[in-house]
C-alpha cells in the first residue's frame, strides 16, 4: 500500500487545515452544496479505514496510519506517494469539520497490535453508528507512546521542607462571627475566568456549639471588609498573604487566533504567577495549618468570587503541616513495565486520590478533604503529569529505551524508587 505524507505540528498528532492544504489543490466548491458523508469502518493493526461517499458517487475507502511525526494517507483511488487523491482529501477536510485541525492522538498506537491477527490486547475499539472509539483497556490506563512529552524533571536535588508548627486556634469565646479561610479551586483549563488555586478569607457565622460555620457573610476582598473582627498578629499576616495571593492566581486565557508571539509571553506570565503562588502558600501554611474553620470551594471560575460565598460549595477540610515525599514504585508485568506514584508521609506510602487537581496540594485517597502542601513546583508538575492516568504509566519493554528510560533515570536521581 502507498501512502501519502502529511506533517503534524510539531510534537502533537494534530493535522491542520492550512497543512491539508498545502500539499493539496483539491478544494470545496465555494457554490452549491457538495455533500460529503464519511464513516469510521474500523482500527486494526495501527490502521484506521474509513468510508467516504462524495455526492452520489459509490463510497471508497481511505486508509490512515498514524506516526509520531506524519500523518499516512491511502484510498482505493488514485492516491499514491505524490499524489493525495479527491476521496483522501475530502475525508480529511470532513473530519476537521467546522474546526481548522483534527488531533489524531485516539488513533496513534505504535506497536500495540499483535501484527499477525491484527488485533491488541491492550485496547478497548467500540464502534458506534459511524464513529469508532479507541482507548487503553483499564487495566491498562497510563500506558506510554513514543514521542508523547514527558516531565521536565531538575538535576537539582530540593531538600524536603521541615515539618511546620501548628497554630492552636481557638473557638471565639464572645462572639458567633469568625473569620475563615478558603482554598478557592477550579479547573485552571476549563473556564473563562480560570485561575490557579490561592486562599481567600470569609466572614462566617458560627453554629451554636461552634464547631462549624453555618453560613457565610461576605468574602473578605479588602481591608474593609474586616471592620468588626479583631485580628491576631498571625491572621493579619495571612490575610495579607491571600490578598498577594488572589493578585496573581487569575490564568491568562489564550485569545481567538492569538499570534505565537502573544502565545508565548502569557504562558511565562502564568508561570511566573505559578511559581510565586507556590511560594505564597508556602509562607501561608505556618498560619494556616491547624486552624478550626477551613473550608474548600471548587469556583468554577473567579466570576463567581464575589460579595457572599455560597453555603453549599463551601466543604470543612484541613490543611496537614506535614511535608510530603513523593516517591515510586517500579513493578516488572512481564511485557511491560509499570510505575506508580505515590506519597510518603510519616514514614508510611499512601495511594492518592486522583478525581480533582488541586495544583499545590496531593490529597490521599481514604481522605480527601486533608490537603498536604507539597515540597516543591517541581512535585506539583509531577503530581498533575500523573494525576491524568489516575497515578501510574506503564511502557511497553519494546517501548523502554530512548526516552522513557532517560525519563526513569531522571527520576531516580531525585525521588525514592521501590522495586516490586
Amino acid at each position: 500500500m502507498n501512502f501519502f505524507h502529511l506533517p503534524f505540528t510539531p510534537n502533537t498528532r494534530i493535522l491542520t487545515e492550512n497543512t491539508l492544504n498545502q500539499y493539496s489543490e483539491i478544494r470545496k466548491p465555494k457554490r452549491g452544496y457538495f455533500p460529503i458523508k464519511i464513516r469510521k469502518i474500523s482500527f486494526s493493526n495501527e490502521l484506521l479505514v474509513i468510508g467516504v461517499i462524495l455526492d452520489k458517487e459509490p463510497e471508497e475507502l481511505v486508509y490512515i496510519k498514524v506516526t509520531t511525526s506524519k500523518l499516512l494517507v491511502s484510498c482505493s483511488v488514485d492516491t499514491h506517494e505524490n499524489y493525495l487523491s479527491r476521496y483522501a482529501y475530502f475525508s480529511l477536510n470532513q473530519l476537521m469539520y467546522y474546526h481548522t485541525e483534527y488531533d489524531f492522538e485516539d488513533y496513534y498506537w505504535p506497536g500495540f497490535f499483535d501484527q499477525e491477527t491484527g488485533v491488541s490486547k491492550y485496547l478497548m475499539i467500540h464502534k458506534s453508528k459511524d464513529s469508532l472509539y479507541v482507548s487503553s483497556k483499564v487495566r491498562y490506563k497510563g500506558l506510554y507512546k513514543p514521542g508523547k512529552q514527558l516531565p521536565n524533571i531538575s538535576a537539582n536535588i530540593i531538600e524536603l521542607r521541615k515539618a511546620v508548627p501548628s497554630i492552636q486556634e481557638q473557638p471565639p469565646s464572645e462572639t458567633h462571627i469568625v473569620l475563615s479561610f478558603c482554598l478557592a479551586d477550579t479547573n485552571n483549563e476549563r473556564y473563562r475566568t480560570n485561575h490557579y488555586p490561592f486562599l481567600i478569607p470569609c466572614i462566617g457565622i458560627l453554629n451554636k456549639g461552634k464547631t462549624g460555620v453555618r453560613s457565610f457573610k461576605t468574602y473578605v476582598l479588602n481591608e474593609m471588609h474586616l471592620s468588626e473582627i479583631d485580628l491576631t498578629d498571625e491572621q493579619q499576616s495571612l490575610v495579607e498573604i491571600c490578598f498577594d495571593m488572589k493578585k496573581i492566581a487569575l490564568v491568562a486565557n489564550p485569545e481567538y487566533k492569538e499570534d505565537a508571539h502573544s502565545l508565548a509571553e502569557k504562558r511565562k506570565q502564568n508561570q511566573y504567577n505559578f511559581n510565586q503562588l507556590f511560594e505564597l502558600w508556602q509562607k501561608a501554611l505556618p498560619l494556616l495549618s491547624g486552624r478550626l474553620y477551613t473550608h474548600y470551594s471548587y469556583t468554577y471560575g473567579m466570576r463567581n468570587v464575589k460579595s457572599k460565598p455560597i453555603r453549599s460549595y463551601m466543604t470543612p477540610c484541613e490543611v496537614n503541616n506535614e511535608t510530603p515525599e513523593i516517591c515510586f514504585l517500579w513493578k516488572d508485568k512481564g511485557d511491560y513495565y509499570k510505575l506508580e506514584l505515590r506519597l510518603m508521609l510519616l514514614g508510611k506510602i499512601h495511594p492518592l486520590q486522583y478525581y480533582f487537581n488541586t495544583a499545590f496540594f496531593a490529597m490521599l485517597s481514604y481522605s480527601p478533604r486533608k490537603y498536604v502542601l507539597l515540597n516543591s513546583v517541581v512535585d506539583s508538575e509531577l503530581l498533575t503529569y500523573f494525576q491524568q492516568s489516575q497515578f501510574q504509566l506503564l511502557v511497553l519493554k519494546k517501548h523502554y529505551d530512548g526516552d522513557f528510560k532517560d525519563f526513569v533515570d531522571q527520576l531516580r536521581m531525585g525521588y525514592r524508587f521501590i522495586d516490586k
